[in-house]
């Protein structure tokens, strides 16, 4: 009897060491990227849930370069959830603004296409004036066709942290994910 239980404790103990070291080792299959100068920055941070990875982009490194590189280590990331300054027809990565001209110049972007394998990866945007706008939802469309990226951000929002932020608008019209704070 006793070495029922021993057997049975040793069983169970071995049972959570394994659960343990599984969930230790498995990959979210989403990114937080946030720009080291994002003005919401801490903001971002304090709302997000635990355990959710996060990858800081600064200068003088290029921004899409570095977010590449992330991406090809952790191959389990579908969704890139990105916190960058914007306005109406630019956004600022890495100390570098991007209006169209300097999409356009961008050849790391194009790079990001390598990491395409039969799914897209969703870049959802945190902005509430990219997406409001004709120019800033064709910047949207001019990224996603040379990185071939989804990307989604909102047309009509107040704030990014409301619980009512809806990605509404897709550069491929594919769905996409809900907000990280939902």
């Amino acid at each position: 009897m006793k070495n029922q239980v021993n057997r049975k404790s040793s069983i169970f103990f071995l049972m959570l060491i394994i659960l343990f070291v599984t969930r230790s080792m498995a990959q979210s299959n989403e990114l937080v990227v946030i720009d080291s100068n994002y003005s919401q920055k801490q903001q971002v941070l304090d709302h997000l849930a635990s355990g959710i990875p996060v990858f800081e982009v600064n200068a003088p490194k290029n921004p899409w370069e570095s977010i590449r590189q992330y991406l090809e280590q952790s191959r389990s990331t579908q969704v890139v959830h990105l916190f960058a300054n914007a306005n109406y027809n630019a956004m600022e990565l890495g100390g570098k603004t991007y209006d169209a001209d300097a999409v356009d110049q961008e050849f790391e972007l194009s790079m990001l296409e390598g990491l395409f394998q039969g799914i897209h990866i969703q870049l959802l945007i945190y902005d509430c004036n990219l997406g409001s706008n004709p120019e800033g939802l064709a910047l949207l469309k001019k990224i996603s066709d040379k990185a071939y990226l989804n990307i989604a951000v909102p047309t009509n929002c107040s704030s990014i942290f409301g619980a009512d932020l809806d990605f509404d608008h897709t550069t491929m019209n594919q769905p996409v994910n809900n907000s990280i704070f939902k």
